[in-house]
């Protein structure tokens, strides 16, 4: 495990790096290309094929740390290339949230930040299935506001079957936040009787629309 954490911050500070080399251009043509050098070094493929590839395709093709890379490339276009059309622009960064999102949030920690600012941009390209990978991933970031808030965006969008079964595991996301340490969630702004609230929210609401209990 340490091994795997350690080869990730290497990974996280390589990417720093490239950043920073980017930054230091002033011709977008000249980024995109390294860029996309970087997409076929270190994930096999062009930064076009990622692109184009359905997110759950590109996530199964891909391991995490190909998948953590090819997120902060697809992110680094989005940002960086200004003179993109701003539709592109933004399909890049969608790609790079769907991307991120389906990553394990406790080893990535680090993009907890980008994520959440990243759903705030494109909230109106969210589907219920999005919003709930990135509550995953903030729960395991200890992120718990972030947590709360895409669970119950999640479910705004959602009914049915399909709202129950998110329900029944936004429940448990959230009595586990619960039990986090004081610091933790202090560091989250937030108490362990706010989340022991929700969840309970949602238990009154899961048993008004089952007559059952959860």
């Amino acid at each position: 495990m340490d091994f795997e954490r350690d080869y990730i911050m290497r990974m996280i500070q390589m990417m720093g790096d490239f950043f920073r080399r980017i930054a230091d251009m002033v011709d977008d043509r000249e980024r995109a290309l390294l860029i996309d050098a970087q997409a076929r070094q270190h994930c096999g493929m062009p930064l076009a094929t990622a692109e184009a590839l359905e997110p759950d395709m590109l996530a199964e093709l891909l391991p995490p740390a190909q998948r953590f890379v090819m997120s902060e490339l697809l992110h680094t276009k989005g940002r960086a290339c200004a003179s993109l059309p701003a539709a592109h622009r933004e399909a890049l960064l969608l790609q790079s949230l769907r991307l991120l999102s389906t990553l394990n949030g406790d080893q990535f920690a680090q993009r907890a930040a980008q994520l959440q600012t990243l759903k705030r941009e494109l909230y109106a390209r969210l589907t219920a299935p999005d919003l709930m990978r990135c509550a995953r991933f903030f729960a395991q970031a200890e992120a718990f506001d972030a947590m709360e808030d895409a669970l119950f965006q999640a479910l705004a969008f959602l009914a049915g079957e399909d709202w129950l079964t998110s329900a029944d595991e936004g429940m448990l996301l959230l009595r586990r936040a619960a039990k986090a340490d004081e610091f933790t969630l202090a560091l989250c702004n937030m108490t362990r009787q706010e989340l022991w609230e929700s969840a309970h929210e949602l238990s009154v609401e899961y048993r008004k629309r089952t007559g059952g209990s959860a």
